[in-house]
């Protein structure tokens, strides 16, 4: 009976307890990060697309961009696989920077298309 007692102070049993409710929010971030590489690699594919069907004189620096991008893409990839490996707080933390990562390989990108194929984004 008296380790029943201990159990039931134990801080770590304690701190599960609130905790639950944050399992939502570090879902919501895994699924946005998930969702965000998914978005991210069929915009890989679909650069990749036109690029087969168009010539243009900047073509050999556009695929260089597009490989670029889905290094990055696959390095987020691997990234997520080692978040969804860690227990918390660590798993969460990894989450945040894979997602701020991932807006910046975006934005970067963004720029890069702009500045270098002048095409506009949305």
């Amino acid at each position: 009976m008296r380790s029943n007692h201990a159990i039931a102070e134990n801080p770590q049993t304690q701190l599960r307890v609130p905790s639950k409710p944050l399992r939502r929010d570090e879902s919501a971030l895994e699924n946005e990060v998930e969702n965000h590489l998914k978005n991210l690699d069929k915009l890989v594919d679909s650069i990749r697309a036109a690029q087969d069907q168009v010539s243009f004189s900047g073509k050999p620096h556009a695929l260089d961009l597009v490989n670029d991008l889905h290094v990055k893409i696959k390095a987020g990839h691997d990234m997520v696989r080692v978040a969804k490996l860690l227990s918390e707080p660590a798993r969460t933390s990894m989450f945040s920077k894979v997602r701020d990562s991932l807006n910046d390989l975006e934005n970067d990108f963004e720029e890069v298309i702009e500045s270098h194929l002048d095409v506009k984004t949305n």
